[in-house]
């Protein structure tokens, strides 16, 4: 009988499963900014596109509800986001996703919003949009860079600073809004594992990124990628439908890891969970560009690296196309160089 069960969980781990694709927006129809704004006729557009080609706009937190109970993600599913508060989201944005009746989280540097700065939301517009149901959750208080620590600051000060930003934002919610928020959206979505370590002991259940990627019951609840949508080529409708037939990758192990590193790797890859699903690897460094890796007999994609680091930050990328659905899945993180 213990055979049986063990047998079952095994076929069931490596049986093809669906990703969502998180949506990331920042401002819709603010011609200012061009590198973070989408054009209102555009959102239309994506919103229509999802309506029309029977896409399930889900809440963020049942997609997140689905992975902690390791339940199988609906296939063609989408979650929307938006990074910022700002004004033009409850202007331009909100009436496109009541018109389809789509849920959508919020994420606040909640340091605008207190000191009303023109350009975010006001309380009463936000108060608004949750009577429709939109969630809003913390995008820290002032929206610092938080991954990169001051050179003459301590651990024990780094920490104790970051804590600030994530308390700030927790209480802010809790006197205006009466809850204390579950999600943070990282600023910039740039991290190290102190921020992620520090804004899990500040009791966020997820942590989401900018790191591009879908989500599967395998993504870590820490790191949650988004696909952003914005700029001149990022919020086309091309890219839009890449993005959504895109997958998650799941591995098991990231060389280097997310995080600071010391010096520049020598390696550079992951090791695959699934393995003989996948075909046409390839390794992706912001610095180094794509290239292309065989899949080990161990399951390891890799690359070597002669070229030293000297961005302050990278994006490391294992890309295949899964053998059965022949679809692109993608796996990114970030590393910092402390040099």
């Amino acid at each position: 009988m213990k055979y049986v069960i063990a047998l079952v969980f095994i076929v069931f781990l490596s049986c093809q499963t669906y990703a969502t694709t998180i949506l990331i927006y920042h401002k819709i129809g603010d011609s200012r900014t061009p590198t973070t704004n989408v054009s209102i006729k555009k959102f239309k557009q994506q919103m229509r596109y999802l309506h029309d080609n029977g896409y399930k706009v889900l809440a963020l937190k049942k997609v997140v509800s689905m992975i902690k109970n390791h339940k199988e993600l609906p296939k063609k599913s989408v979650v929307l986001t938006f990074d910022d508060g700002y004004r033009t989201v409850y202007k331009n944005a909100f009436p496109v996703i009541k018109k389809y009746g789509y849920p959508a989280t919020v994420f606040l540097p909640t340091e605008a919003i207190e000191k009303r700065y023109p350009d975010y939301m006001t309380l009463n517009q936000i108060k608004t949009m949750m009577k429709y149901g939109i969630d809003f959750e913390s995008h820290s208080y002032s929206h610092p860079r938080m991954a990169y620590k001051p050179k003459n600051w301590t651990n024990k000060r780094y920490k104790e600073w970051i804590t600030g930003e994530l308390t700030k934002s927790i209480e802010f919610f809790k006197k205006h809004f009466g809850y204390k928020p579950y999600a943070f959206a990282i600023p910039y979505g740039e991290y190290n594992k102190t921020v992620i370590d520090t804004a899990e002991k500040a009791g966020f259940k997820i942590i989401l990124t900018q790191d591009p990627g879908s989500v599967s019951i395998y993504t870590p609840l820490y790191l949650i990628p988004r696909e952003p949508i914005l700029g001149k080529y990022w919020s086309t409708m091309k890219h839009f439908k890449e993005v959504l037939n895109e997958e998650y990758l799941p591995i098991t192990k990231r060389m280097p890891d997310f995080g600071l590193i010391k010096k520049t790797p020598t390696v550079i890859g992951a090791k695959l969970m699934f393995a003989k699903n996948y075909k046409n690897c390839g390794v992706y460094v912001s610095e180094l560009g794509w290239k292309k890796a065989k899949i080990g007999s161990n399951g390891l994609v890799l690359i070597k690296n002669t070229k030293n680091f000297k961005r302050k930050k990278d994006r490391i990328a294992i890309t295949c196309v899964d053998k059965n659905t022949h679809k692109i899945a993608v796996n990114f993180w970030m590393i910092i160089n402390s040099n």
